[in-house]
């Protein structure tokens, strides 16, 4: 058996997943994703971040704010889905700009997390850079304040391209 080959063994126990593996999965997020953007009106996540005044910057201003008035909006169980289709949506952004990947955060109870059991956060691809959590990207944004997150995305892009192109 070659180096690049795993040995599978079925031991017919079936395998629990964790809340945080169900959470992560890549399927279920780009699946959110998919909805989030549907709901925006929009066809996909661009191939770099919107510039400063971007047409489509004014269109998620204003989903966002209608979508999310507010923090206790955001959080109302009734909103639930969709607001986890938008921090799927905000979390592939920031991973296709900025290498970011999510970590499950402590969890500080569900007043500082959209979910029961799981706390998402993204770290950041490059050195420096603290961990933003769901709920903290998600207060910054309620109320139609994507263009501002979208310009700390240029940012942290900007960062992560000097970091990497220094590494080369």
């Amino acid at each position: 058996m070659g180096s690049d080959e795993q040995l599978g063994l079925d031991l017919g126990v079936p395998v629990e997943q964790t809340e945080w593996g169900k959470w992560v999965d890549p399927e279920r997020r780009k699946e959110q994703v998919r909805k989030f953007l549907d709901r925006a009106g929009l066809r996909a996540i661009p191939a770099k971040p919107w510039s400063e005044g971007a047409p489509e910057l004014a269109q998620l201003d204003g989903v966002v704010a209608e979508l999310f008035p507010d923090l206790a909006t955001a959080m109302a169980p009734k909103n639930a889905d969709m607001a986890d289709a938008f921090i799927c949506f905000l979390g592939e952004c920031f991973i296709k700009f900025t290498g970011a990947e999510w970590i499950d955060a402590p969890w500080f109870g569900r007043e500082y997390s959209f979910y029961d059991h799981v706390n998402p956060a993204l770290q950041y691809g490059f050195a420096g850079a603290e961990a933003d959590t769901a709920w903290g990207l998600m207060k910054d944004v309620a109320g139609g304040n994507f263009s501002r997150t979208a310009g700390m995305l240029r940012d942290f892009a900007d960062r992560y391209a000097e970091e990497r192109a220094d590494r080369h």
